[in-house]
């Protein structure tokens, strides 16, 4: 056993169970606030500058993968700034078993790993080896099982804290796409779609596999958690990234990205789309998704916050993350809607020293 598990399991898995109920009713909230109550806006703080995770070692993005301690160790620490904070979020760990782990399920495909970065694959399906692969073939990879085992060990370290477990990365159906096929996959959008239309049904299908494998582990009641911090209900439990679709024209987005992405949605139930980069076409068609429920942006400082939540507001859906230069404060003023629903869960990084005076000038602007 690692040193610092030793510091974990009498020190601080202790004092979090007690702050558990805490966390419960921050829960409560944010559900309320997805739900449309009137008068409830979500701060979801994090507070940097802990002597409790500065007690415990970063380890690096490769050994992470081969010790389920030191995965534990990492996305421990990492929670700790949202579990010691005074905000209204809910700690979160996952298996971070990098972007492509629901790839290594298809074509005996698997993942590099790197000290420095997350994993990535560097080795792609040829266009023959797509045609080849039946939906059937579908196999747990000993990746994937990894991941699983390391969800499995994590929920069973944090029984009773209320950290909860949340699941694997989830790219969207046109990002796995890429993956599978590489820079391949951008030729035969125009080359050959029914190859690009075969990618994209295994995409679904191993997102699907994947993802129910991970709600099984989690076995949410009322909510799924995301990101260390933010609650999702349970009927509506995905984060969908959309990176490589900010590359696509906005034909292909209609042909290829949005009849997949409904499909995915439709079979959980919902959940929100994340996003980096920016792309006109994409952004104007994040309204109009039916089962999604917030947005997400990997590059907010390329957006207007007060345009985004505007029409975000205008079809009842939200905005979670921050913006550059807006105070938290300033964040919910612009999300306040006339009704008195706010449309943004906002999230700020502070000091300790610093952490009361964001909160009251939050509680100030919700006020």
């Amino acid at each position: 056993m690692l040193q610092e598990m030793r510091y974990i399991e009498n020190e601080l898995l202790p004092m979090l169970r007690e702050r558990a109920p805490a966390f419960e009713e921050n829960a409560k909230k944010q559900l309320r606030q997805w739900n449309g109550e009137k008068g409830i806006c979500s701060l979801l703080l994090h507070v940097t500058d802990l002597p409790e995770a500065e007690r415990l070692p970063v380890y690096d993005d490769y050994e992470i993968h081969y010790d389920p301690e030191k995965m534990f160790v990492n996305e421990f620490r990492a929670a700790l700034s949202t579990a010691l904070a005074d905000g209204d979020g809910v700690p979160s760990v996952r298996a971070n078993v990098g972007c492509a782990a629901l790839c290594t399920l298809y074509g005996g495909l698997k993942q590099s790993f790197f000290h420095d970065k997350m994993p990535w694959l560097l080795k792609h399906l040829s266009p023959e080896e797509v045609r080849e692969i039946t939906l059937d073939s579908l196999e747990e990879s000993e990746e994937f099982k990894t991941g699983l085992e390391q969800m499995r060990f994590m929920k069973k370290m944090l029984e009773g804290t209320g950290v909860q477990v949340f699941p694997m990365d989830l790219q969207g159906p046109i990002d796995m796409a890429h993956r599978f096929m590489g820079d391949e996959f951008f030729y035969s959008l125009y080359d050959d779609p029914e190859l690009v239309f075969k990618a994209l049904e295994m995409s679904l299908t191993a997102e699907i596999y994947g993802m129910e494998k991970c709600l099984e582990i989690i076995a949410p009641e009322e909510y799924v958690c995301h990101y260390n911090g933010l609650v999702l209900p349970a009927d509506k439990p995905l984060k969908v990234s959309e990176d490589t679709s900010t590359l696509l024209s906005a034909e292909h987005l209609e042909t290829f990205m949005r009849p997949y992405t409904e499909r995915l949605l439709e079979h959980f139930g919902g959940g929100y789309i994340h996003y980096c980069g920016n792309n006109q076409h994409l952004l104007e068609m994040m309204p109009t998704f039916q089962r999604s429920i917030g947005l997400n942006f990997g590059n907010p400082e390329r957006h207007d916050p007060a345009l985004v939540l505007k029409n975000l507001a205008g079809v009842g859906k939200c905005y979670y993350g921050s913006f550059p230069g807006l105070s938290a404060a300033g964040q919910a003023k612009l999300a306040r809607q006339e009704d008195g629903r706010y449309n943004s869960f906002v999230v700020a990084e502070t000091g300790r020293k610093d952490q009361e005076r964001v909160l009251e000038e939050f509680r100030e602007a919700v006020q």
